[in-house]
C-alpha cells in the first residue's frame, strides 16, 4: 500500500489496523491532506482524504471498510470537536494494559480523539503502599505502555481522579483516616488534605503527558457534614465546594494541568436536585471559578428536551462545558447496549444543536465491575458514528459497525438477552443480576418474578446458543451470557415454586425442586467457569475474589435449602422458618407484589438479604 501525506506519529496506528482489518485487500493508496473537515473519495481502490484531525483519517477506513469496495465521495463536518471515553478502572475490574490496547484500535477506528482512566486509588503512588494495594493499580511504567499505544492512533491518554469524595479505597485504612470529613469525602480547608491531592496530581504529571486532568468531585453527598462541621459549624456547601475547587485548580496550575470536574454538586448543595427544574442563581454562577471545565453528566433519558433543558443549564455559568453520556455496562454481568442507543442519539443531537464540543462516554463499574469490557462496543461504536453523522440505528451503522468489529450488529446486540424482559427499548433493568442473586430461601425478589420469565429466558438462551460459532474472538464474553441465561431460566421461579409447594406440603412436588436446585447448582458452577475465564482474559486478578464469595455464596445457600428440604421431608425438623413467612412486595407495595419491568436493584447486598453485615 502507498501511503502519502501521513503525519509519521500516526504511522505505527496505521499500520495495526491495516493488519487488523486487512486493509491492503480493499486499498491500494492513500492519500492524506489537511482540511477543515473530513472529506472521503474512493474510487478504485485509492482513497483520498481530507482531515482536520488524526481520528478523522481512522474513522474514514471504518468508513470505507463499511462501503466495502464501492466508491465513496462524501463530506463530513463533524457534530463535536473532541470525542472521549472513560473507562471505570476502580471497580474491581482493572483491565490488563493488553485489553486497554485492543480497546484502543477499536476506540480509534470508532473515532475516538481521548480516552480516560477512571482511577480513584488504582495507580501507584510513592511513599504510599496502601494506596492501590491489592487493587491491582497501575505502575507509571504501565500507563506509560498505555499512553504510547494510544497515540500511535491520535488518541490522548488522560488522568481521571477524585480529590474530594469516592476515595472509600483507601478509607479502610487507619493511616488515612484524618484525611476524611465523613464516609469517602475528604475533608477540606486541612493542610494535609491539599497536601495528599499534591501527591495525587503530581504522581498524574509524572504518569501523563496530557496537560488535561478530571479531578472528579461528583456525588459529595455529606460535604461538610461530618468532622468539617465539628471544626467549622454550619457552612454553605456552595462556599465549601466552590474553596475546595479553587486550592485544587492551585494545584493543577502548578503541575500544568487544565481540570475538569462533574458538575452534580453545584446543583446539589444549591437545590439538591441534580435534574430538577430550578436553576442556580446568578450570585452562585459567579463565584465558580473560570479555569475549570465543567462536565455535565446524564445518562437516564431518552427524550432530547431534558437534555437541551440541563445544557440550558449549564452554558449559565462562564464555564467550559462538556457532556457525559453512559454506556450501560454498570448494571451487572450483562450490559444495556439497547437503551444506551435510544438514549444516546437523544444526547448527541442536543449537544451538536447547543453546540458543545466535547462529548464523553462513560461506562461505570458500579459494584462488582462484572460486565466485559468489550460488550458495549455496539454503543461505542454508535456513540462515534453520531459524533460524525446523525444517524439512528438502522442499515447504515449497521454495516459500519459489522465491518469495524467483525460481527453482525443484531447478532452483537444479543449480548443484552439477559436484561431484556419486554421489547421496548426504554425498558432499563438489572434483571441478569437481581434474579442471579435472588436467595433461593428467603426470596426478596420473588415478587418481582412475572411466570412468563421462566420460558423467556428458555427461548432466550436458545436463540443465543444458536449463533455462538459466529462470535469468534469475542466467544469467551458470549459464553458468559449463554451460561447465565441458562442459570436464570432454571433459578428465575425457583423460589417460588418451592415456597407455593412448601405451602401446599406438596411433599412430591418438593422431591422434584430438590433435582432442580442441585441441577441449577451445576449450572452455576458452568457460568462462574466461564465469567472467570472472561475475567482473567481481560482484567487483572484483583477484585476477582469478590465474585468467588458472591456466586460461591448461591451455590452455599441452594445446599443449605437443598438439606433443609430433605429435612422437613425426612420429618427432622417441622418446618422451615424462611418459607414460613409471607413475601412483601420488593417495592413497598406490601401484598401488591409489582412486576416491574425496569432497573430494580443492581447491588449486591440489598437482593440477597435483609440482615446487618451481609
Amino acid at each position: 500500500m502507498k501511503i502519502k501525506g501521513l503525519n509519521p506519529s500516526l504511522a505505527k496506528g496505521l499500520d495495526i489496523l491495516r493488519n487488523k482489518y486487512n486493509l491492503d485487500h480493499f486499498i491500494n493508496e492513500i492519500h492524506i491532506h489537511e482540511g477543515s473537515s473530513l472529506k472521503i473519495d474512493f474510487k478504485d481502490k485509492v482513497l483520498n482524504v481530507e482531515i482536520k484531525r488524526p481520528s478523522d483519517l481512522f474513522f474514514s477506513l471504518g468508513f470505507v471498510l463499511k462501503n466495502k469496495e464501492k466508491e465513496v465521495s462524501l463530506e463530513i463536518n463533524r457534530r463535536i470537536e473532541n470525542l472521549t471515553y472513560m473507562v471505570d478502572v476502580s471497580r474491581n475490574a482493572v483491565l490488563k494494559v493488553e485489553t486497554l490496547k485492543k480497546l484502543i484500535e477499536y476506540l480509534a477506528i470508532f473515532g475516538y480523539n481521548n480516552l480516560q482512566l477512571y482511577t480513584e486509588d488504582t495507580f501507584k503512588m510513592d511513599d504510599e503502599p496502601y494506596f492501590g494495594y491489592m487493587r491491582g493499580a497501575y505502575s507509571k511504567e504501565e500507563i506509560n505502555a498505555v499512553e504510547n499505544y494510544a497515540a500511535f492512533f491520535g488518541i490522548e491518554l488522560v488522568p481521571c481522579i477524585q480529590t474530594l469524595a469516592h476515595l472509600n479505597g483507601i478509607r479502610r485504612y487507619g493511616l488515612y483516616n484524618h484525611l476524611f470529613d465523613t464516609a469517602d469525602i475528604l475533608l477540606v480547608e486541612e493542610d494535609a488534605t491539599y497536601e495528599f491531592i499534591e501527591k495525587m496530581i503530581k504522581t498524574a504529571r509524572e504518569s501523563f503527558n496530557s496537560n488535561f486532568i478530571n479531578i472528579g468531585m461528583d456525588e459529595a453527598y455529606m460535604l461538610g457534614r461530618g468532622r468539617y462541621l465539628d471544626k467549622h459549624g454550619l457552612v454553605p456547601r456552595f462556599d465549601i465546594m466552590v474553596n475546595h475547587l479553587k486550592r485544587v485548580i492551585e494545584i493543577c496550575k502548578k503541575y500544568n494541568f487544565k481540570p475538569m470536574m462533574w458538575s452534580d454538586m453545584f446543583f446539589r448543595v444549591v437545590k439538591q436536585d441534580y435534574y430538577g427544574d430550578a436553576a442556580i442563581p446568578k450570585e452562585f454562577l459567579d463565584k465558580v471559578p473560570s479555569e475549570v471545565e465543567l462536565l455535565y453528566w446524564d445518562y437516564y433519558k431518552t427524550d432530547e428536551a431534558h437534555y437541551l433543558k440541563m445544557l440550558d443549564k449549564h452554558l449559565q455559568f462562564n464555564n467550559p462545558v462538556s457532556f457525559a453520556g453512559g454506556a450501560w455496562k454498570w448494571i451487572g454481568f450483562t450490559p444495556s447496549n439497547r437503551f444506551t442507543q435510544t438514549a444516546a442519539y437523544a444526547q448527541m443531537s442536543a449537544i451538536s444543536k447547543k453546540k458543545v464540543n466535547h462529548f464523553m462516554v462513560t461506562s461505570w463499574g458500579d459494584n462488582g465491575n462484572e460486565a466485559s469490557a468489550f460488550s458495549v462496543l455496539p454503543s461505542l461504536a454508535y456513540y462515534g458514528y453520531l459524533s460524525y453523522l446523525d444517524s439512528k440505528l438502522g442499515q447504515d451503522y449497521q454495516a459500519f459497525f459489522e465491518a469495524t468489529v467483525g460481527i453482525s450488529f443484531d447478532r452483537f446486540m444479543l449480548v443484552d438477552l439477559a436484561n431484556y424482559l419486554s421489547k421496548d427499548v426504554k425498558d432499563l433493568n438489572s434483571a441478569n443480576k437481581h434474579f442471579l442473586y435472588n436467595d433461593i430461601l428467603l426470596g426478596l425478589m420473588d415478587t418481582a418474578v412475572d411466570k412468563s420469565y421462566p420460558k423467556l429466558y428458555k427461548k432466550h438462551f436458545n436463540k443465543l446458543k444458536k449463533e455462538m460459532s459466529y462470535f469468534g474472538e469475542f466467544k469467551y464474553l458470549f459464553d458468559t451470557q449463554l451460561n447465565l441465561l441458562n442459570v436464570l431460566s432454571k433459578k428465575i421461579d425457583l423460589g417460588v415454586k418451592l415456597r407455593a409447594a412448601y405451602k401446599a406440603n406438596d411433599h412430591e412436588a418438593l422431591r422434584n425442586i430438590i433435582k432442580d436446585l442441585k441441577t441449577t447448582n451445576k449450572l452455576i458452577l458452568v457460568f462462574q467457569n466461564s465469567f472467570k475465564n472472561q475475567w482473567f482474559n481481560e482484567n487483572k486478578a484483583f477484585g476477582y475474589e469478590v465474585q468467588d464469595l458472591r456466586i460461591g455464596g448461591i451455590k452455599s445457600r441452594i445446599d443449605t435449602a437443598i438439606s433443609k428440604v430433605e429435612d422437613y421431608l425426612a420429618g427432622k425438623i417441622e418446618s422451615i422458618e424462611e418459607l414460613e413467612v409471607d413475601l412483601l412486595d420488593y417495592y413497598g407495595g406490601i401484598e401488591n407484589h409489582q412486576k416491574v419491568k425496569h432497573i430494580v436493584e443492581y447491588r449486591y447486598l440489598p437482593i440477597v438479604s435483609v440482615g446487618v453485615n451481609v
